[in-house]
Parts: C-alpha cells; sequence; structure tokens
C-alpha cells in the first residue's frame, strides 16, 4: 500500500509563510528613454487594406472587426517622459493597509478594470483560463470573513472593499497540448501509453510534462499582478486591490481545502467545471484608497496607460534578423538598433520588486532565489549561447518527429508531425536580449515558500519586467515610429527543454549558468529594439475566428469571463437581454489602427455600452 503524504497542519502551514513585513521596500523605478534610429532607418507597419479581389494577407488590415473585445486592433500610445514618471510607481507599489469609505462604483468603471485585468492580462498569451466572479460590499464582508480563516494569507483582508473579485482558474490545455499526448512513447507500447496518458489527463489532470502544468500558475501569477494595476488605472488612482493567491497554491490549498470549496460555490462553479479542474486561484478585494495611500494618476495620464496596457503585445519580429521572404520591405532592413544597458538594470530591478512583493521575500533573497540568465545576443558569446540553445531545440523536435506514433500520425494525415515541424517556430530567440528565467526546487523548499506560488510569482515578475520594457518603449516616441521597444514572453522554449529533459536526457536550459542548483526554467522572453511593430496578422489570429491561430484563444467578449454577483443570481458582464458588449476600452484616447490614408476598420472602434447602464452603479450598496 502507498504511504499517504505527511498532513500538512494548520501550524506547518503558517510557519512556512514569509511575514509581509520581511519583504524589504521595492525600489522605485527610473525612466531610461530608447534613442531612435536616424530617419532614414525608421519604419513602420504601414498595413494598408487589400484591393478589391486581392486576398488579404498577415501584413494587410482586415476588411473588418465583429468582436465584443474590449481590445481591438490598437497602437502604441505616446508618453512623454513627465508622465513616465508618473506611470512607473505602478511597478513599485506596496499592499494597501485600509480602504475608504466611498462611493458606488460605476458599470463603465468596472468594466475597464476588467478589460486591464482579466480580458487581457499579459497579451502575448490569452489563455482563456480564467473565470471571475465579483461580487458587492455586503457579500464582500463574508468573503473577508473567509479570508481571515485560510492559512498562508500574504497579508491581512481588509474591511470595507468596495467589492471583491473571485478568480477560478483550470489546467492548461491548447491544441499543443493535445499533441504532447503522443510525445515521449516507447516504440513498442505507445498505444498503450497514449490511452493511458490521455485518462490521466482528463480523469487526474495530469500533465504530459512538468512545465506545462506551470504554465497555468503562470498565467495566475500574471493575472493577479495586472489586477492590482487595473484596479487604480481604471479609478484614475482612486481605488486600489488587495490580491491574494498563495492560500490557493499548493499545500495551501490542501489545508485550506472546505474554505476553498466555500469560495468555489460562491463563484458559481458546476459540477463540470470541478471536473475539468476549475479551482479558486486568487481573490481580490478591491477598495477606495486611504488618502496617505491613494497613488497620483492624473486622469489624462491614466487614459493614456489603459490605452497602452490594451495596445501592448507579443513582439516577435526584429527586422533584418528573422522576418519572412514575403514580408514588406521595412520587416527586411537592420535598423542599428539597441537597448541601454541602464534600461536592462530597471527590467530586472523590476523583476526582482514583483518577485518579492509576491513572495514577500526579502529583496537579496529575491534575488537570490529568482533564477536568471541575460544573454546579450549582440555579442559574439552571447550570439553563440542563442545558437546553441536554437540548436538543442531543434533537436529535440527532429526526435519527436522521429519518435511519432505512426499508428496515430498516419491516419489523420501527419498532422501530428506537421504541428510538431511548426512549433519551431515558436523557438526563435530573437532580440538584442534574451532573458531565461526558473526556480530552483531545492532552493525554495529550503526558504519555507510553496513551489507553486513561487511559480505563480515567476510569471507576475516576468510580466512587470517585460511591463516595464514596453513603457519604455512608448516613452518620447517619434510620429515616424510605432514603438521603440517590444517584447516577447513565451514558454515555447522551456515546454521543448522540458521534452528533452524528460524523454532524451537533456539538461535544463538553465543549467550552464546555475550548475550545482538544480534550475527549473520556466519563462524566456526576448527584448527588441525596433520601429516596425510586428505583422497585423499577429493580432488577428486573436480577433478573427476565421483567422484563429491554432495555439490560441479568441480574445473573451466580458460576459464570457465575467460574472457579477447580485442577491444570488450571477449575470455576465455587459450582458443584457439581445445585447452585448460591442465597446472598445480607453476608446477615447482613439489609438486604433487605420490605414495609410486614415481609414479606420470597419468595426474596430466598436460601439459604447448605453449611457445610462455605463453610469449606472455596479452594487446599489455603499460601504460607510
Amino acid at each position: 500500500m502507498a504511504k499517504k503524504p505527511k498532513k500538512v497542519t494548520s501550524k506547518d502551514a503558517a510557519a512556512g509563510v514569509p511575514s509581509p513585513a520581511q519583504a524589504a521596500a521595492p525600489k522605485a523605478l527610473q525612466v531610461v528613454p530608447i534613442e531612435p534610429p536616424p530617419p532614414r532607418l525608421r519604419a513602420t507597419r504601414a498595413a494598408a487594406f487589400p484591393a478589391d479581389g486581392e486576398r488579404g494577407t498577415r501584413y494587410t488590415l482586415p476588411r473588418e472587426l465583429e468582436t465584443g473585445s474590449p481590445v481591438g486592433y490598437r497602437t502604441r500610445v505616446p508618453l512623454s517622459r513627465a508622465e513616465a514618471e508618473v506611470c512607473l510607481p505602478l511597478l513599485s507599489m506596496g499592499r494597501p493597509t485600509a480602504f475608504a469609505p466611498g462611493p458606488p462604483v460605476s458599470e463603465q468603471a468596472f468594466f475597464e478594470e476588467a478589460s486591464l485585468g482579466v480580458l487581457s492580462a499579459r497579451q502575448s498569451t490569452n489563455f482563456r483560463g480564467h473565470l471571475q466572479t465579483s461580487f458587492g460590499p455586503e457579500d464582500s464582508a463574508r468573503i473577508a470573513h473567509l479570508l481571515r480563516g485560510l492559512q498562508g494569507l500574504e497579508a491581512e483582508p481588509l474591511d470595507d472593499a468596495a467589492y471583491t473579485h473571485i478568480v477560478l482558474s483550470r489546467p492548461y490545455r491548447t491544441p499543443f497540448t493535445l499533441l504532447l499526448t503522443f510525445v515521449g512513447h516507447h516504440k513498442l507500447t505507445s498505444g498503450i501509453g497514449v490511452v493511458q496518458r490521455a485518462l490521466d489527463k482528463r480523469l487526474k489532470h495530469a500533465d504530459d510534462i512538468p512545465t506545462i502544468g506551470y504554465l497555468q500558475h503562470l498565467h495566475v501569477g500574471i493575472l493577479a499582478d495586472a489586477m492590482e494595476r487595473a484596479a487604480v488605472v481604471a479609478s484614475d488612482g482612486a481605488r486600489r486591490a488587495q490580491v491574494f493567491m498563495a492560500p490557493f497554491s499548493g499545500r495551501w490549498r490542501d489545508v485550506n481545502k472546505p474554505l476553498c470549496h466555500a469560495l468555489e460555490e460562491m463563484a458559481g462553479r458546476t459540477l463540470k467545471q470541478r471536473s475539468e479542474g476549475w479551482q479558486v486561484a486568487l481573490v481580490a478585494q478591491v477598495g477606495y484608497a486611504t488618502e496617505g495611500e491613494r497613488i497620483n494618476l492624473p486622469r489624462p495620464i491614466a487614459r493614456k496607460l489603459g490605452a497602452n496596457l490594451l495596445a501592448f503585445r507579443s513582439e516577435r519580429i526584429l527586422p533584418g534578423e528573422n522576418q519572412e521572404d514575403k514580408a514588406p520591405p521595412q520587416y527586411h532592413e537592420p535598423q542599428g538598433m539597441d537597448v541601454p544597458e541602464e534600461l536592462t538594470v530597471q527590467a530586472g530591478r523590476a523583476a526582482y520588486n514583483a518577485f518579492g512583493h509576491w513572495t514577500g521575500t526579502p529583496r537579496d533573497a529575491s534575488k537570490s532565489l529568482l533564477l536568471l540568465e541575460r544573454i546579450d545576443a549582440l555579442t559574439p558569446a552571447g550570439r553563440a549561447r542563442v545558437d546553441d540553445i536554437r540548436k538543442q531545440l531543434h533537436d529535440v523536435t527532429d526526435k519527436v518527429v522521429e519518435h511519432m506514433p505512426a499508428w496515430a500520425d498516419l491516419p489523420m494525415g501527419r498532422s501530428l508531425t506537421r504541428n510538431a515541424e511548426r512549433g519551431r517556430k515558436a523557438f526563435a530567440l530573437v532580440g538584442q536580449r534574451v532573458y531565461i528565467t526558473g526556480l530552483s526546487r531545492p532552493e525554495i523548499g529550503g526558504s519555507g515558500l510553496d513551489w507553486v506560488h513561487a511559480v505563480r510569482a515567476v510569471g507576475a515578475a516576468a510580466s512587470r519586467s517585460a511591463l516595464y520594457a514596453e513603457l519604455m518603449g512608448v516613452v518620447d516616441l517619434p510620429e515616424d515610429a510605432d514603438l521603440l521597444a517590444g517584447v516577447c514572453l513565451m514558454a515555447g522554449p522551456v515546454n521543448q527543454n522540458d521534452i528533452g529533459k524528460q524523454f532524451h536526457g537533456h539538461e535544463d536550459l538553465l543549467t550552464p549558468g546555475h550548475a550545482g542548483r538544480d534550475p527549473t526554467s520556466l519563462l524566456v522572453w526576448t527584448l527588441k529594439a525596433k520601429t516596425v511593430a510586428d505583422p497585423i496578422g499577429n493580432e488577428e489570429q486573436l480577433l478573427n475566428p476565421a483567422r484563429k491561430g491554432a495555439l490560441v484563444d479568441l480574445r473573451p467578449a466580458p460576459h464570457e469571463v465575467v460574472r457579477v454577483a447580485r442577491g444570488r443570481k450571477l449575470h455576465g458582464l455587459r450582458q443584457v437581454p439581445g445585447r452585448s458588449n460591442q465597446e472598445r476600452a480607453f476608446g477615447d484616447v482613439g489609438n486604433f489602427v487605420v490605414s495609410p490614408q486614415g481609414h479606420a476598420i470597419p468595426g474596430n472602434r466598436g460601439m459604447p455600452w448605453p449611457k445610462p447602464l455605463a453610469s449606472a452603479p455596479v452594487w446599489n450598496e455603499e460601504r460607510s
């Protein structure tokens, strides 16, 4: 009989949670502008509509957009250095210590907060794996009572929340994870292995490789960090969020299981969702900031920042490096750009700020626990390191294709091997800087942190660091440039490396730089200084069902992932009989993609929600 694991008691649980007081104050960030290239080397996307009878490509504007998503096709908004200085405190906030009385929140403000949070958190991933249920003041008081019974809390739950979000999360499942079902089996027993693995995934929510399981938690951390900022930006600095992740992570989940189930019941989790693995992942209390904790964010800057947060997205192409042969000329010309050394220092500081914030660890401990390798791809040594990583990843792909079970691949028209081959595009480590980040499981265990919670904190750290670089990419942005820096945040190289580790004896990506520490790589991101944005097709696959990418979900409409609790009923956000959302959040800023002649994409600007509904309070309750 298998030995039962040792039960974690409340005393054990409490002993493993670093106190928020232990964490050093975050270091303030500084604005580091990026020098644009000479005008002759600047380029813009300048995408136009296809001519009549011409077939559209990923480099032409779509003929129309029909979606309930608040995002749409957006352009980046320039910020002055002074405006950027005002925005940077949002990347080093501490937790609120109290909420003040305030009026009921309007539906418009609530919609814009959700747009910056669960509806768009991390543009480059778009994993449809979260459901948010939001509660008014009376229910928030009940939730605060439940929270106080949890072990592993990062901070004290607050009274007088204006509203509270409960977010459910599910295991990471995409067409790529379906492909993984067929990977890594012995040739003679592959049929049995595939069936067994498929059953384990369906019934036990097992993962083919560990890093696929980590993806769910990386996304939770990314969302948590976004929700803190969303509350501030959508309220022009008036509201703050107290977000809890740790009690719902790893061993804390086991200790807190009864209260987790109570929260899941409040959030309306169905039996079907429970069978699919949906669980509470985080709870966010939102309330009005006290006078001393209010963020100074003037409304004009808040509007620009919100519009930018919806415009930032994954940038994969570096002109003159990894463009397609069929790409327009502006993608073929190297621009000779680089990023200042001080910018990379500040980006690292943003990451350490986030990791310390979410784990409660002192700054020196955070810098030690968060493993990071920075590769300067412009140096001979850096280029050699990138080439070596690419070779390792392509070798894994070769083995995946070679060992793909023919009994499954041939009847499917070799779609499995074709999809495996397509994955090579996800391993293009192109940029002036390449970052690999991860953790050491033994060191995390020795620190007293829960492993799952630490993985979530890595997601928040990587996302915040990338956001800092993206913000610097719009500071003093010239009119003849789309951006000055972009980031591609990805897990593909890590997942491919994990296949090599699990089935072919490869070492972890971080091992060469962290030998003897038993590292586990979790995320890779590339920083690109350039002036031309990626092809419009990279955005279209997220918005157009006819052009949907194979490995992504379409951007959701509010009612598809956000429910509002009123009384004992749950209502989809911006869903009324015969109508659902068509508005683009922060649309007043006007940062919508147009043709070189100034012609708009039909439907891209959306339609505002009726004013009587938008201005009405979400809950007719006031905390005082």
